[in-house]
């Protein structure tokens, strides 16, 4: 291991929220292990003097594992749920015993604790022995008889429901009646939209899945969601600011779900319009209690800890908690880390379990955050669609580039990767609006016309926020 660079290491991603971290670790040498070129990510690598390692499946454990050994970081990091899940953090633990990376700094949760969001069972079962009124209306069925038996419960009390699979989708298999279902069984054999029972009986023939979770959906009138991106050591907690997420595809919150269209957070001393301090701090109390019950499980739970709420007329509900940094979300709290914030020496502390409630601070700002992404994002597969960029320009508006599912094709002209979020810009400001005109011009100014990508209009837009007020 070397320290030339300040220290070697081993990133495995390639989508905005790794450019975002990899913007925080300039100093030293970055290898990053990515299923495409992302344009970002490939500068940054080797301008430190390390290198962009196209890999074929961000879930190939043996592959990543090999590299690893191979390079010998000083720190090995990954926010890939799906890496996660398939134990890429105790395959390189286990190489460690004998291969002479002892050393190893991995601020990342092991397959077992990163459960806690690989497993929706597991969740609410801990949600369950923490406080029951913190889970929302939910069963948990893994046969045609039991989504059956579900469904009608819904229906005889006259609730809409969420679906949820049991095990990760990236983001993309929650399905709620109403954008996504159209009822609870065959009604209107017209509508093109699959009923609650056609969706249930996907998920469980999904041999990828072990269950499927059928929850109350939440009045969006009524209720309203807010995340947050906790860094811990699985002892100590550092207060982000609330974000604001919008997971649906087009503006007015219509469309298909998605990974995240963008979002948004307060100043600091503010709140998000819908929640109170004591909500707040209700939540983190209730994290804290989710690490204790961890720990009461034998889980060692290292990295961020990314809960999400609805606030409900009933008070706060958990809808799910994510073992990893979260897209976009986790960009907007990396760019309101104060400017000497030094992100690996807090990722250190993490590994190490040394973590400080004062390892990071935050910026007195708002933020804005806004994917530009494919047409058919959301839709379909998907074709390739070529777009031309200015970074200058965009750095111009005070916004910051973060490159997702794209490549480089030229010195400004780049590509679209699959049917997926493209590319993001972020911005501060005293207010989220303020954030969001230096986003518009940006786009305006930095991109060439027409353009072949889409974006949501109202992310962080000051009507929509203030229509949020309860």
């Amino acid at each position: 291991m070397s320290y030339l660079y300040g220290m070697e290491i081993v990133l495995l991603g390639h989508m905005g929220r790794d450019e975002a971290v990899a913007d925080r670790l300039r100093e030293h040498r970055l290898y990053v292990l990515g299923e495409w070129q992302n344009p970002g990510l490939t500068e940054k690598a080797e301008t430190s003097g390390g290198q962009f390692h196209v890999i074929d499946s961000i879930k190939n454990v043996e592959l990543v594992t090999d590299i690893v050994q191979a390079i010998q970081p000083d720190m090995f990091l990954t926010n890939f749920d799906d890496s996660l899940a398939a134990g890429v953090v105790d395959a390189i633990k286990y190489r460690i015993a004998d291969k002479r990376l002892s050393d190893l700094l991995i601020p990342c949760p092991d397959q077992k604790a990163a459960r806690i969001e690989s497993d929706k069972w597991e969740l609410r079962q801990i949600i369950d022995e923490i406080n029951p009124k913190y889970n929302p209306i939910n069963w948990m069925v893994s046969t045609e008889h039991e989504a059956r038996q579900a469904l009608a419960f819904f229906k005889e009390n006259d609730m809409e429901v969420a679906l949820k699979p049991r095990n990760p989708t990236g983001g993309k298999g929650v399905k709620v009646m109403g954008p996504h279902l159209r009822a609870y069984g065959k009604d209107n054999i017209a509508d093109e939209r699959p009923t609650a029972l056609e969706y249930a009986l996907q998920v469980l023939a999904d041999r990828q899945q072990a269950g499927l979770e059928i929850q109350q959906k939440f009045d969006k009138d009524t209720c309203h969601e807010f995340t947050l991106q906790i860094l811990t050591d699985g002892k100590t907690m550092v207060r982000p600011p609330a974000t604001y997420d919008y997971p649906y595809r087009l503006d007015g919150d219509t469309g298909p779900g998605t990974g995240g269209m963008g979002d948004f957070s307060m100043p600091a001393g503010e709140q998000l319009p819908f929640i109170t301090d004591e909500d707040y701090d209700e939540a983190i109390e209730l994290m804290d209690q989710v690490l204790e019950k961890l720990k009461e499980r034998q889980m060692d739970y290292k990295g961020v800890l990314y809960p999400t709420f609805f606030k409900t007329p009933e008070g706060l509900k958990i809808v799910e908690i994510n073992a990893r940094a979260g897209d976009p979300e986790f960009i907007n709290i990396v760019d309101l880390m104060e400017d000497d914030v030094d992100l690996s020496e807090a990722l250190k502390l993490i590994a190490l379990g040394e973590l400080a409630e004062d390892s990071v601070r935050y910026k007195k700002l708002a933020s804005a955050m806004v994917y530009l992404v494919s047409p058919d994002y959301g839709y379909r597969k998907g074709s390739a669609y070529k777009f031309k960029m200015n970074p200058d320009a965009i750095a111009a508006n005070e916004c910051l580039t973060r490159f997702a599912a794209s490549v480089r094709l030229n010195e400004d002209e780049y590509s679209t990767v699959g049917s997926s979020r493209t590319v993001g810009l972020s911005a501060l400001g005293a207010t989220p609006w303020q954030a969001r005109a230096k986003i518009h011009q940006a786009i305006a100014e930095g991109f060439e016309q027409p353009l072949p990508l889409q974006y949501r209009h109202d992310i962080a837009d000051e009507a929509y926020i203030r229509s949020l007020a309860v």
